[in-house]
């Protein structure tokens, strides 16, 4: 005889023969649901659990459930709480392997009054891949469910349940009816609708990623919806964020790009005056003292022009609003002509200047010459600056990767080895004592390293402290043939004998003043205009070769008033106009250009591009 299966003292009175339950081969077993442990099982389910015996069964800890298998038996005892019975698969893992069953679930009483749950199984007859498909079924945290054509639910995995405990029809827990109509009416007609919507649990308001197809119930045949869901919140509120940081950062790039047109502007203004009448004033008869005077005026305000263009064009770069010209050009004339321009600057020192350049250096590369020059003239103006004595060498090099090594060597200060890791940085400068004696902004290097990275490269520094300094710069240029280098545009034209006739446009009365002396002196005949009205009147009347086109004026602004002489009628809608504006930035002179300017002359004015300038649109108007 098999020895019999005592039973629990809570199962004592049940309505059953215990003993029979021993004798079946089909596994059975009552689970306190509420205390998470098993209070009986009959040899055939201790077989199943793979226990050695019983009590080794009755003693597991069955308090560690996954959030589905919790959601699963909450809904298994919401729905045999009523009397009915639940069939369903089931999968354990009692030896870290799963074992599949099909089960009937009823609800039991047990002597104690507690409610369990009573489990008969029999073996699972499905494939290995059917067992694992249901297993993820249960486990996903997709939330998935089965819906007839009339939208009642015909299925709900674990997730779905959890999330909806009570939906027993599409749409439900939706915010909008209307929008679930819609989801279920394209499922339906079309067969599928995939997106995203607003759904309500435990009233959060959450986003879900919804697919809803239609599809064959595999039980009945009839159509059906398969609908998955999964929670696209976290995602869709970091894409809020996302683009709410993005359009703050543009709003940044605005104001700075504003900050920069007026502080531009505001400054360029005065200087223009300051520069422009210095230079008026360099022609006149002056004592050596006032000719001192002079120059220490001219220098002070070219320093004060060269730094607003290095904040400019850092600020420039910050905002990545620097574009590069990739063009073939010729390299050692692009050396030479840094080398011309430093001149000035190391003469009056008796600083050397010399050219050191490789036999197999290419004749041609490809890159943009300008920001090049630029970055030549920042290394070797900051040498140049830093050398009292001694010499200042630009050497150029291939390196074996096929990129060129630009340097600059000097005899200067030289500096400390804990500042070389630094010097590029903006606003940094050796020490205070450097700062003192050779002023700067410390903007130079920086902007060089930042043309540098902008233009694939890099630089870089060597130095030691009272023996020079020496600062690269490695570039991919490709090699190009002589004759891809676009030719030179031609000479600007001389003024005719007779001059040129110009409407100046102008609000602010010293620049009518200077920019009017400068035309008289070389014979130009020259009208005023001091807003936009006025110039438009006088642009009508058709007497003028050529306009200068101040474009922040009162009444009338240099852009609208452009924009209304070219719809005057006959010739006088074609004059040359010419932007005379202290607005540098790139755009701003586009703008210039789209509503009818030929030209720009930037503030402070360069006589020499002036003049130039005059000379070529005035003789095309004349």
């Amino acid at each position: 005889m098999s020895r019999p299966n005592p039973l629990t003292p809570a199962l004592a009175g049940l309505p059953f023969d215990a003993a029979g339950l021993d004798r079946l081969r089909r596994p059975v077993w009552v689970f306190d649901d509420v205390r998470k442990r098993k209070v009986y099982a009959n040899p055939a389910a201790v077989a199943l659990w793979g226990a050695d015996s019983l009590d080794a069964l009755l003693a597991r800890d069955f308090s560690d459930q996954s959030p589905a298998v919790q959601a699963r038996m909450e809904a298994l005892a919401h729905k045999v709480a009523g009397g009915d019975a639940v069939t369903e698969r089931w999968t354990f893992y009692p030896l870290g392997h799963p074992i599949s069953v099909q089960t009937t679930i009823s609800a039991l009483t047990l002597s104690d009054g507690g409610e369990a749950l009573l489990f008969e199984a029999v073996p699972d007859d499905r494939s290995p891949d059917e067992q694992r498909a249901a297993e993820a079924l249960r486990h996903t945290p997709v939330l998935v469910g089965l819906f007839d054509a009339e939208g009642r639910r015909l299925f709900a995995n674990p997730s779905r349940l959890t999330a909806f405990p009570d939906q027993t029809a599409f749409g439900h827990g939706f915010v909008d009816p209307s929008e679930a109509s819609g989801i279920w009416k394209a499922a339906l007609e079309q067969g599928f609708w995939v997106g995203s919507c607003q759904v309500t649990i435990d009233g959060q308001t959450l986003w879900h990623g919804l697919d809803a197809r239609r599809t064959l119930d595999p039980v009945t045949g009839d159509v059906s919806v398969l609908v998955n869901q999964v929670d696209m919140t976290d995602e869709i509120e970091a894409r809020r964020e996302l683009a709410v940081a993005h359009a703050r950062a543009e709003a940044a790039v605005r104001s700075q790009e504003e900050f920069l047109a007026n502080m531009s502007h505001e400054l360029r203004t005065p200087l223009t005056s300051v520069i422009g009448f210095a230079g008026l004033l360099r022609d006149a008869a002056l004592s050596p003292e006032q000719r001192r005077y002079l120059g220490r005026i001219e220098d002070a305000s070219q320093a004060l022009m060269s730094t607003l263009n290095d904040v400019l064009d850092l600020s420039k770069l910050d905002a990545g609003g620097v574009e590069l010209d990739r063009r073939p050009f010729a390299l050692e004339a692009v050396l030479d002509q840094a080398l011309g321009i430093i001149e000035a600057q190391a003469g009056p020192k008796g600083l050397t200047l010399a050219k050191q350049v490789e036999p197999d250096m290419p004749r041609v590369v490809v890159g943009d010459p300008e920001r090049l020059r630029q970055i030549l003239l920042n290394l070797l103006g900051n040498a140049v600056k830093f050398t009292i004595e001694g010499s200042v060498t630009l050497a150029a090099a291939c390196l074996e990767d096929g990129r060129i090594e630009l340097s600059v060597t000097d005899t200067g200060v030289g500096l400390a080895e804990d500042m070389i890791d630094h010097v590029f940085e903006r606003f940094t400068q050796a020490d205070a004592s450097v700062t003192r004696q050779f002023g700067g902004t410390g903007l130079g290097l920086s902007i060089s390293r930042r043309l540098a990275e902008a233009m694939g490269g890099e630089v870089g520094a060597s130095s030691q402290l009272g023996q020079g300094s020496r600062f690269w710069c490695v570039l991919p240029l490709p090699i190009a043939d002589e004759a891809e280098i676009a030719p030179q545009p031609a000479a600007v034209l001389e003024a005719p004998a007779a001059g040129v006739r110009v409407l100046l446009a102008d609000d602010n009365e010293a620049n009518r003043e200077l920019v009017g002396a400068i035309l008289r002196s070389v014979g130009h005949q020259v009208d005023l205009a001091v807003n936009g009205v006025e110039a438009v009147t006088a642009a009508a009347r058709g007497e003028h070769d050529l306009v200068l086109m101040d474009v922040q004026m009162p009444l009338q602004d240099g852009v609208s008033a452009t924009r209304a002489i070219r719809r005057l009628h006959g010739p006088a809608a074609g004059v040359p106009i010419i932007a005379l504006s202290a607005n540098v930035l790139a755009h701003q002179i586009e703008t210039y250009r789209a509503c009818g300017m030929n030209d720009h002359i930037a503030k402070p004015i360069a006589p020499v591009e002036l003049l130039s300038k005059v000379a070529w649109w005035g003789a095309a108007g004349v």
